[in-house]
């Protein structure tokens, strides 16, 4: 059967190209290879698109050319990815030399790489072949014969009905489309309707590959994000866990491999994690990191999962170190940095059980979490769980400095100047207002700022900070036992700094 092939190759393989191309072209196959004579600029690129678009079969030659970053062949690469999110029976890659498996793109990794025992020419001719061959080609031997008519009465049915409605390649395309809007959809926080279109591909193609993946995605997404900060579960939301997520994850796990295995169950530990949350009881979620490190030994969701039930249970010292090497591991991947921040920072301070309000230790390595994100010049996340990130941490110093009047907790490990630094980071004196919903009295500003500016060596700048403290202090009125104990510790501190 004549197809439309597209040949990606490094230029130091255009020998072999070449010969495969006329191979090909002897079988009657329509080939694109030749780059050279197409115009360079912007139409360079959309005939690329264009051929690629149009194709049957993309055979792509791995060579260290071919993957090295830069290459040409790695942008046909990727608009091979767009119209095949899969490459099951679309791509065939071929080993032409000795590469690396880790220099290998991860989509061409999907499937079996193909490799020639003889003559690299013919196999892959013949190889191209088999993949463009009508089913009924192969099937036409004497002995299946018989099964053959029958298959080929019940094909002609179904083939009349579904030639009133849709060819293969708009049922393709029609797929294709639903799968992407459901991400677009799934992305603006709206699963639900996603859900919806994700159905109606699943309708018109039960089988393919990228709906399966694309289903994955949808579960994994919003799971990974629940369960960081105080949640109530009502009863539909653990039927969810129950009657879909599971299964997705379950289902997938069991034919996936390397990185998408280790994703896949990282996400079911994560689910056992919420069954426990909602008083359920079922396996140590640490099982399912375990399986996924093993799957992908630096996989960001299972170390960083791992790491984060380690704080939860943490009953020894040894875990907050074994906990601190998962986060280093899955930092390591420069890779969806925020979320693994989040993870860590929920992991110390364990928001929706408030363990951190008398765990100084806790407090301190939080503290110490954000410092390293001040000095890598991170993005500071916002609007994260109930109330802000902001908000959560300037309860660490609400409760320690103001509440306990306790600085000296905070300053174990780390020292007060760059205490006094993170704290102008997180806190910029022209928005003093960390808690979001409702900002703090700024004589409390004032007296954490001052306290942290005393103990770094600067008793200009504190003094001036308590003695605003004070007139904000009588200007505003402020009663109560708090707001008095902490105007008799600034003018304590006052007395203590003029002499």
């Amino acid at each position: 059967m004549s197809s439309n092939v597209f040949l990606s190759y490094a230029s130091e393989q255009s020998d072999a190209a070449g010969a495969i191309a006329l191979a090909l072209k002897d079988r009657g196959h329509s080939v694109f290879h030749d780059r050279s004579s197409l115009p360079a600029g912007e139409g360079f690129d959309a005939r690329i698109q264009e051929a690629i678009d149009e194709c049957d079969l993309l055979v792509f030659l791995i060579s260290h050319g071919s993957v090295q970053s830069g290459r040409y062949t790695l942008t046909e690469l990727k608009f091979t990815e767009q119209k095949w999110p899969h490459p099951a029976g679309h791509v065939l890659p071929v080993l032409v030399e000795a590469v690396p498996k880790s220099e290998i793109p991860t989509y061409l990794r999907a499937v079996t790489l193909f490799q020639a025992r003889g003559n690299l020419t013919a196999e892959v001719a013949a190889e191209v072949d088999r993949m463009t061959a009508a089913w009924w080609r192969r099937m036409l031997k004497p002995r299946r014969l018989v099964p053959v008519i029958a298959a080929a009465l019940i094909l002609a049915l179904a083939t009349s009905w579904l030639a009133q409605h849709f060819t293969r390649r708009e049922l393709e395309r029609k797929t294709a489309e639903l799968v992407k809007q459901s991400l677009v959809l799934a992305d603006s926080g709206n699963v639900k309707e996603a859900w919806k279109l994700l159905d109606q591909a699943k309708s018109i193609a039960p089988q393919s590959a990228s709906v399966a993946e694309t289903e994955e995605r949808l579960v994994m997404k919003p799971l990974r994000g629940i369960g960081l900060s105080y949640a109530s579960f009502d009863r539909s939301f653990f039927d969810d866990l129950t009657n879909r997520v599971t299964p997705v994850l379950t289902r997938g796990a069991a034919s996936a491999q390397g990185e998408r295995l280790a994703n896949l169950l990282a996400h079911l530990g994560w689910a056992d994690y919420l069954r426990q949350l909602g008083g359920i009881s079922t396996d140590n979620p640490a099982t399912q990191y375990r399986r996924a490190v093993e799957a992908d030994p630096n996989n960001l969701y299972a170390h960083a999962m791992w790491g984060f039930e380690l704080l939860r249970t943490r009953r020894s010292p040894t875990q907050l170190v074994e906990a601190k090497r998962h986060f280093t591991v899955a930092l390591g991947s420069r890779r969806e940095r925020d979320y693994l921040r989040r993870v860590q920072i929920a992991g110390f301070m364990q928001s929706y059980s408030n363990v951190w309000i008398d765990d100084p230790e806790r407090q301190v390595e939080t503290l110490k979490v954000v410092n390293e994100m001040r000095l890598n010049g991170e993005n500071f996340p916002k609007g994260w769980g109930p109330g802000t990130l902001g908000g959560k941490l300037w309860s660490i110093y609400d409760y320690t400095v103001i509440g306990d009047n306790n600085l000296a907790a905070l300053l174990t490990g780390l020292p007060a100047k760059e205490q006094l630094a993170l704290f102008h980071w997180l806190f910029p004196e022209n928005e003093p207002s960390p808690a979001g919903g409702g900002a703090p009295p700024l004589f409390n500003y004032l007296y954490v700022r001052a306290q942290l500016q005393e103990h770094s060596g600067a008793g200009t700048e504190a003094l001036d900070s308590y003695r605003r403290l004070l007139r904000e202090f009588s200007a505003k009125g402020y009663d109560g036992s708090q707001a008095s104990q902490t105007a008799n510790r600034a003018k304590a501190a006052i007395k203590r700094l003029s002499n």
